[in-house]
């Protein structure tokens, strides 16, 4: 059973891809959601340019699929989600 914490990670994601893709919110689907230890506060993927202190940030990874496409988002336990992009296919 997913915690609190990754429900509303994967809530704010579905929110910000359906927006990215200009899709409806339902039609974005959850491919994958699970613990994930990330090694800075970039949340493994950092700004460009910024630098952050090497300390460990227990948070989730989670894959979604908008138009046959699938992206990967980032979050922290305390609701900031990451955008990292689309995945490689294929």
């Amino acid at each position: 059973m997913a915690s609190a914490e990754l429900k509303h990670a994967i809530a704010a994601a579905r929110t910000d891809l359906a927006y990215r893709s200009a899709v409806q919110e339902h039609d974005v689907i959850v491919v994958e959601a699970k613990d994930a230890e990330w090694p800075d506060e970039g949340l493994g993927c950092p700004e460009p340019a910024a630098t952050y202190p090497p300390r460990p940030v227990p948070g989730y990874l989670i894959i979604l699929d908008s138009v046959s496409r699938e992206y990967e988002y980032h979050a922290d336990r305390n609701g900031r989600i990451v955008y990292c992009g689309k995945r490689r296919q294929g």
